[in-house]
């Protein structure tokens, strides 16, 4: 008899485990499907060969709204595809009127120089570490010429909210520690897209898009002169619309309100050999650290 319940003991746990695994096979074939979300090809890296391929995690799905603009951006600027700038123009304050030329290349290096008359007014530039400034006709004490290293760097920056969108940090890392969508503004009227950009450049930049036609009309920052914030501002012009890149053609600078001085770009011109070289401190300059950590922690 023990040996008969043994086999009967078998043969009931056989068959309840059949019966187990059909129902649950059943039942797994009637629940819905679930989706698994793929990023869009929106996410995927395109801004430098080692970096392609690398796709924007799970974690930026808050800043999926922001993903679109800054892709709405790009398509209309046509800056997906831009390493570098040079841009030629004039910019008036008060009754003078000088030459100007900013280079860039990316993801945050800059220069930016004006001569009046074929003679060197002033030059500056940033490496990504270290601003510098050269002049042979103001005398300025340090504060001073800090304060005109930021404002030079804030105006020269023009690709800068693209370049950020693809540079390493926000690739490597997380989208929202570079770039950070804010809630709308109006400005002017106009119904406008706020980002704000940190981590490539010493101070944060607000960019104000605007939703109609997704350029960048508005920028806004406050940098240090001596122990004071000072407002800055950039009121951009309207760009060509068959320009390519498609930036604007000049813009108004404000200190604290007050329209400094008015740019007008003649020719810009993209992706030309601008060597890194450029962007080092000349001989006689003045360089101090403009480390873009310190942005970060802003």
């Amino acid at each position: 008899m023990r040996t008969l319940y043994l086999v009967v003991g078998a043969v009931l746990l056989v068959v309840g485990g059949a019966v187990g695994l059909l129902y649950y096979f059943s039942m797994a074939g009637s629940a819905p499907i679930v989706a698994i979300p793929v990023a869009p090809t929106a996410m995927v890296a395109e801004s430098e060969v080692s970096y392609r391929g690398n796709q924007r995690t799970g974690r930026v799905s808050p800043q999926s709204s922001l993903l679109a603009l800054l892709e709405e951006h790009l398509e209309v600027t046509q800056l997906r595809g831009v390493d570098s700038l040079i841009v030629n123009g004039t910019a008036k304050a008060a009754a003078k009127t000088v030459d100007l030329i900013v280079m860039a290349r990316r993801p945050n290096l800059y220069t930016l120089k004006t001569e009046d008359g074929g003679e060197l007014a002033f030059q500056f530039g940033y490496n990504g570490e270290q601003g510098w400034f050269k002049t042979d006709f103001l005398n300025l004490n340090r504060d001073k010429v800090e304060f005109f290293m930021r404002v030079a760097l804030f105006e020269s920056s023009l690709a800068h909210l693209a370049w950020s969108y693809h540079a390493h940090e926000s690739l490597d890392y997380r989208l929202e520690s570079v770039l950070e969508r804010l809630p709308d503004e109006q400005w002017q009227g106009r119904g406008c897209a706020v980002v704000v950009s940190r981590g490539l450049l010493p101070f944060p930049i607000y960019h104000y898009i605007d939703q109609q036609s997704y350029e960048e009309v508005y920028r806004r920052t406050q940098v240090l002169r001596g122990t004071d914030l000072v407002d800055l501002e950039i009121h951009f012009a309207p760009s060509e619309a068959a320009a390519s890149p498609r930036l604007p053609m000049g813009y108004e600078l404000y200190f604290d309100g007050t329209l400094h001085d008015t740019i007008a770009f003649t020719e810009i011109r993209s992706n030309r050999v601008v060597f890194e070289s450029l962007f080092d401190a000349p001989s006689g300059a003045t360089a101090t650290s403009l480390s873009p950590r310190r942005a970060r922690a802003n």
